[in-house]
């Protein structure tokens, strides 16, 4: 019986297919591993979140600029370049703000406001606190998506301080001399800035005064939206609201569904919450983790990971290291 002279050509060529496909699997499940155990590792990132994050920090600057700053001869001297040169820029606390800021808005893009009759019940919440607070979520919200100029006011009062001395003394090494108008200005901006107003304080005070039902209910994503179940997830384990928004639109679904379980969501829960942020990013290997992991994963487990994670953060925030 002849044997085709391509035969063995056409054999080698499908398992070197297979071959690159396996090798390639493996690659991405290694990529999907790794963002589990090392969250805090520094992927290249993209042109789009280079952008992003550009755009984002030159907004609050130009915004800073904006409330100290006086006009000169019909226009605003800008500061940027000597903060950009200074390196002040790229200081880790700065850097890390931005980033949880580009996040929490693709996080918004994808879960949308949360459901309206949940935010109706808060207004009309029989505790005082709670109706206050949820009255300044949605206007600290409203401020943040549709009002121009106001970048500034999701700062928190560490970097609003810091910024806008950071600018002043740009300003003076710019004019070469004392500005005393501009140090009044910083000083009056900074007296009447009030961290309560912004949308993380405001979620963290009715997670705070809600009972343990109600914020249990806040950790489903799709009703609560992004603020109060964020500051559900802050609450329950122990860490920062911008570690945990950063932490949910990481590259990997893997350190998200380490929270939920540390929190004591459902796999079935947990499923729909991850499939609502990741869409149709979310991998056949993610999923085929999620699967086989999620019900073997121990909540102490969790913790003791999550646990890890905020020291690391606390020391790369404090040292630039992570």
């Amino acid at each position: 019986m002849g044997i085709p002279l391509d035969h063995g050509v056409d054999h080698n060529d499908q398992l070197l297919k297979v071959a690159a496909d396996h090798a390639r699997d493996i690659n991405a499940l290694c990529a999907d591993v790794a963002t589990v155990i090392f969250p805090m590792a520094l992927a290249p990132p993209s042109e789009a979140m280079v952008a992003a994050v550009s755009t984002r920090l030159r907004q609050i600057i130009l915004d800073i600029e904006a409330a100290i700053l006086p006009i000169d001869a019909g226009e605003r001297l800008s500061t940027w370049p000597i903060l950009a040169r200074s390196g002040f820029l790229r200081e880790p606390d700065l850097i890390d703000f931005i980033l949880a800021r580009v996040a929490e808005d693709s996080l918004e893009v994808a879960v949308k406001n949360g459901d309206a009759s949940l935010f109706t019940r808060l207004l009309d919440h029989p505790n005082d606190n709670i109706a206050d607070a949820a009255q300044t979520l949605l206007a600290a919200e409203s401020l943040h998506r549709h009002a121009s100029g106001n970048s500034h006011y999701t700062l928190s009062a560490e970097l609003f301080h810091k910024l806008c001395w950071r600018v002043a003394a740009a300003h003076e090494i710019s004019k070469g001399a004392r500005q005393p108008d501009v140090i009044a200005a910083v000083r009056a901006a900074i007296a009447q800035y009030s961290e309560a107003n912004r949308a993380q304080s405001a979620a963290a005070k009715i997670v705070h005064f809600c009972n343990e039902a109600e914020r249990s209910g806040f950790l489903t994503l799709a009703t609560a939206g992004v603020h109060l179940h964020v500051a559900a997830l802050s609450a329950l384990l122990g860490l920062d609201q911008d570690h945990v928004v950063r932490l949910m639109a990481a590259g990997s679904s893997g350190p998200y569904a380490v929270m939920l379980a540390a929190a004591g969501v459902s796999k079935i829960d947990s499923t729909e919450t991850i499939y609502l942020v990741r869409g149709g990013s979310l991998t056949a290997r993610e999923a085929g983790i999620f699967d086989a992991g999620y019900a073997m994963l121990e909540r102490h487990d969790a913790e003791a990971e999550i646990a890890k994670w905020a020291a690391a953060r606390t020391n790369y925030l404090a040292f630039g290291q992570p």
